[in-house]
């Protein structure tokens, strides 16, 4: 097999696009985000990475919370506005209808999941800060329930693909099994 080196910035995942939501002026402030995972289980605590020039971090610090929204494949035009719009420049209070929970963070009613969080710690890097949220409430459209779960075919989920030079949008393709239990034919 041959191999070919490759960029060292380069990543070999697919990650989720989520819209971040604070409050910035008394105004809600959206900015996409693809750095982001789950870190912990119990308590749920999220990690998302944002560069330290975006507007967004202002809002986290000053407010200790933020949402995560989960757009579906039909608002790709409008999670890649707020991806490439700063609200430096632009207000984007209104490119969504917004809902509130327990802890006041803009939510976005299109977007199919929604996580409010509380900001446990932020941790300073070179270029970015990671931010980790503990997770006070999540809300899911119920179109995208079955046998009360989320679906992720019904998500329909954005994924981003960020190589370099290459970055794009994806939607998640067909299962191929069931998680901890394929391996087992190999004990």
């Amino acid at each position: 097999m041959s191999k070919i080196k490759l960029d060292q910035r380069f990543s070999p995942y697919q990650m989720p696009s989520v819209i971040i939501g604070t409050t910035i002026d008394d105004k809600p402030n959206f900015m996409l985000c693809t750095w982001a995972s789950r870190v912990n289980r119990t308590p749920p605590i999220w990690m998302v990475s944002i560069n330290r020039k975006h507007l967004t971090m202002n809002g986290i610090r000053d407010n200790g919370i933020f949402s995560m929204n989960f757009p579906s494949a039909d608002l790709v035009e409008m999670t890649d506005y707020v991806g490439i719009t700063s609200g430096r420049d632009a207000d984007k209070s209104s490119v969504f209808k917004v809902f509130y929970g327990e802890t006041k963070a803009p939510m976005i009613e299109e977007c199919v999941l929604n996580m409010e969080l509380e900001v446990e710690e932020i941790i300073e890097r070179p270029d970015h800060f990671i931010i980790l949220g503990r997770s006070v409430n999540t809300y899911a459209d119920q179109q995208i329930m079955t046998d009360n779960k989320p679906d992720i075919r019904k998500m329909n989920q954005i994924v981003y693909t960020g190589a370099e030079g290459q970055p794009s949008y994806w939607v998640v393709g067909e299962k191929i099994g069931d998680a901890f239990s394929l391996g087992k034919k190999f004990k």
